[in-house]
């Protein structure tokens, strides 16, 4: 028999994840593929450009039960003024808390990776966290 894990629980367990304290959005310019033993030293945070880390606020994330259950932040936007320093590419993101422990990684699509911004070039990321 399989364990069931009702949705008005799954959004417990997301209020614990989400919403207990701030959480810092980052995009990193190394070419790595996240796995699930995946810490803060595989990631290369990007630099220069006009980058800067995104602040999510706990306060702001919206949890709703279903199959499955989710988080949903506000998009975010990280807007270049020109080329970064080296290393010059992105090719994900990773959200950590406030002790530096990675909460989740992604990089981007195949067909996306290794971008490489410009002066007014922009990425937009949609924070979402699925517990089912």
């Amino acid at each position: 028999m399989a364990i069931v894990v009702p949705n008005a629980f799954e959004v417990l367990v997301l209020n614990w994840i989400l919403k207990t304290e701030n959480l810092s959005l980052r995009l990193y310019s190394n070419n790595y593929t996240p796995v699930e033993g995946s810490t803060l030293a595989a990631f290369t945070e990007v630099i220069g450009g006009g980058y800067a880390a995104k602040t999510l606020i706990a306060a702001n994330w919206t949890n709703t039960a279903g199959d499955p259950s989710f988080g949903l932040y506000a998009q975010q936007t990280f807007s270049f003024t020109g080329p970064t320093s080296a290393p010059s590419t992105i090719y994900g993101y990773y959200v950590v808390d406030a002790a530096n422990v990675v909460r989740w990684a992604e990089r981007f699509p195949g067909a996306n990776v290794p971008f490489t911004p410009v002066a007014g070039s922009s990425i937009r990321i949609t924070p979402r966290f699925e517990a089912a």
